[in-house]
């Protein structure tokens, strides 16, 4: 068994499965139609995300249902950073991330870091806290979201973007 892992303990549990997908509505209604759901639909700006090192504005639509333990997010790309539309250029529809909630964002990044993982995309949430993707080459092909919700976090209400 590796010693010195990233993620250990609670931090080492999926919390989430993101999936791009080019028309939410219509996902939303097909899975719904399969029994999944009910789903939370909501605009998601991103006003000062670092992507790729830089500053960069995007805009997505995200659909949210819990599924048992886990929650699954459908990402729509909207404007700006054509990240997610890249995503769909290079890949199709398909899985974009596996998501860990970590207690601590920044030492998790560091450690990351260490690891020679390279972080693709950062944001941070009003009230403390953020989120990062890492570069998927580096992981298997998979983008690996690290998640620090701000204290006093409501799912039901989201969170703002800094």
């Amino acid at each position: 068994m590796p010693k010195n892992k990233l993620l250990e303990g609670k931090e080492a549990g999926i919390f989430e499965v993101g999936v791009v997908v080019k028309d939410l509505d219509k996902t939303v209604e097909y899975l719904t139609s399969l029994g999944l759901g009910p789903f939370r639909i909501r605009a998601s700006k991103h006003p000062s995300a670092l992507v790729r090192g830089k500053k960069a504005f995007y805009h997505v639509r995200v659909a949210m249902s819990m599924q048992g333990p886990v929650q699954l997010q459908l990402i729509e790309y909207q404007e700006g950073e054509k990240i997610f539309a890249e995503f769909l250029e290079e890949r199709g529809e398909g899985l974009y991330h596996l998501a860990f909630k970590v207690d601590d964002l920044e030492t998790t990044l560091e450690k990351f870091s260490q690891k020679g993982i390279d972080i693709l995309r950062q944001d941070r949430f009003v009230g403390g806290g953020g989120l990062a993707y890492t570069e998927k080459t580096q992981t298997g092909g998979i983008i690996l979201k690290l998640i620090q919700h701000p204290p006093g976090y409501d799912p039901q209400v989201g969170v703002k973007y800094d």
